[in-house]
């Protein structure tokens, strides 16, 4: 491989806000190419494989700082209904097999929107509570019926 060619990939990837599937996407070549494209700076320029490897590094920890917020969906529900669902089943001691009836909505999102950060501590500790109280009535039912 030129050794030009790789310098200059590597100033591409460093003087540019990119990734390096980004970088690898507009020179043209895989994201693996340009990876051992890159690992050979070390032998060809030490303080330009330094600054790639600042980079690298850098990319990684922005990635991991967003977390799970890269490819998440955003809610398809909003807060309101979020709290008129949660208030709901507090009100009407419901299960969220329940809800989920009434409501029309999965069982799953029903549990997704009533844990979501749109409910409040005291709002998910109430829930909690009727949640606790409907177990508890199932297992009378259960109990009751096997004899």
């Amino acid at each position: 491989m030129d050794k030009n060619r790789i310098i200059e990939e590597a100033n591409i990837y460093i003087s540019n806000e990119l990734s390096i599937k980004e970088t690898a996407s507009i020179l043209g070549v895989s994201k693996r190419t340009l990876q051992i494209h890159l690992s050979k700076l070390e032998e060809i320029d030490k303080k330009l494989y330094k600054l790639v490897s600042e980079k690298k590094s850098k990319n990684i920890k922005e990635g991991r700082i967003l977390g799970g917020k890269i490819g998440k969906a955003t809610p398809r529900y909003s807060k309101e209904l979020a709290n008129k669902i949660a208030n709901e089943i507090i009100l009407s001691e419901l299960t969220y097999e329940e809800a989920a009836l009434e409501f029309d909505i999965p069982k799953s999102t029903i549990y997704e929107m009533v844990h979501s950060s749109y409910i409040d501590d005291n709002t998910k500790n109430m829930l909690e509570l009727v949640a606790l109280s409907n177990n508890k009535k199932v297992l009378v039912s259960n109990l009751s019926s096997r004899r």
